[in-house]
């Protein structure tokens, strides 16, 4: 691991006959009071990750998020894991018992706005780094987020493992910021899609069983896939951009929150997958309607954001 909390990777083996070479990795950077300028053109645009260690010092919430205040404040709220409903101090109690070797539930992630809503303030304002965000526009038919959590809380123990490779549905921007603990992430660069067994019902997934440890006889290409690693420390938070593939486990107990966005950089990249899901569904008419009006409502969004409208720094709810 070097000082910054990356670790070190060694080179990927050379690519068989008829596949492409994956693209060359580049450091994750860590920074610190990085304005919206400069992040917009040097990582949302040219889609490369970033580690601000600064951004959630707007939080209430940054350096007491612990397990003990949320089992004091939000010990007895109940949850539900794994089809089994328990309170929340129950389920820290499990996970900070838990070891690598029998690592408690993951992942154990909860709707904030529904089942911590208390919690809002705490976990504000949204970063400006990550507005505008579309999501919340009444022009978007709210059905096409129907399975999207927009921002969650994540808790988890030692050992405990993201369940499945994979990018965030829709092609939507991910950030995730780390409350308590370290959580260790591994990503693939878009364009290793011939490497990463991609599922063709599901293309925002993986195929690939135990990701972290596969089956080089089962998954013979996984291995010409460049990986990079980085350790989420508390008080950090990771912006990772559409289509990036990633995965990841606790190193100990952590908590987490993390929420997507929609901004004229990934408007297309979403509306083609809109398109081709519905197209999947056979569902091909409405596929059409559904392309034709999106591009006219991303037209209309990018006319009211040059204005920089759409910038609500707080939680909204569809």
């Amino acid at each position: 691991m070097t000082a910054d909390g990356n670790l070190a990777l060694s080179a990927a083996p050379v690519a068989p006959a008829g596949y492409f070479t994956a693209p060359s990795i580049e450091p994750v950077e860590r920074r610190a009071r990085l304005s919206e300028e400069e992040f917009r053109w040097r990582y949302l645009l040219p889609r490369r990750p970033v580690v601000f260690t600064d951004l959630a010092e707007a939080w209430p919430i940054c350096g007491r998020g612990t397990p003990e205040y949320f089992r004091s404040r939000y010990g007895t709220q109940p949850v539900r894991v794994l089809g089994r409903e328990c309170a929340l101090a129950e389920l820290i109690d499990r996970l900070e018992n838990s070891t690598v070797d029998k690592p408690g539930p993951y992942p154990c992630k909860f709707e904030i706005a529904k089942e911590f809503r208390a919690l809002l303030p705490e976990v504000s304002p949204r970063f400006p780094h990550s507005l505008p965000d579309r999501q919340h526009s009444l022009l978007i038919p709210p059905s096409l987020f129907a399975y999207i959590n927009n921002l969650e809380i994540f808790f988890g123990g030692p050992g405990g493992k993201f369940p499945y490779l994979h990018y965030d549905v829709m092609h939507l921007h991910a950030w995730i910021t780390q409350l308590h603990g370290d959580k260790e992430f591994t990503l693939y660069a878009p364009g290793q899609e011939a490497f990463l067994y991609v599922n063709p019902q599901v293309p925002w997934q993986s195929t690939i069983r135990n990701h972290h440890n596969p089956d080089p006889l089962r998954y013979p290409l996984f291995c010409n896939a460049q990986a990079q690693r980085i350790v989420l420390h508390a008080g950090e938070t990771l912006f990772l951009p559409c289509g990036w593939w990633h995965t990841a486990r606790s190193l100990n107990m952590t908590i987490s929150v993390a929420f997507d966005q929609l901004g004229a950089d990934n408007w297309r990249d979403f509306v083609a997958d809109v398109v081709a899901e519905r197209t999947r569904e056979g569902k091909p008419a409405t596929a059409r309607a559904l392309g034709t009006w999106l591009d006219i409502v991303g037209a209309g969004l990018a006319a009211v954001e040059r204005f920089r409208a759409n910038r609500n720094a707080q939680w909204g709810r569809r």
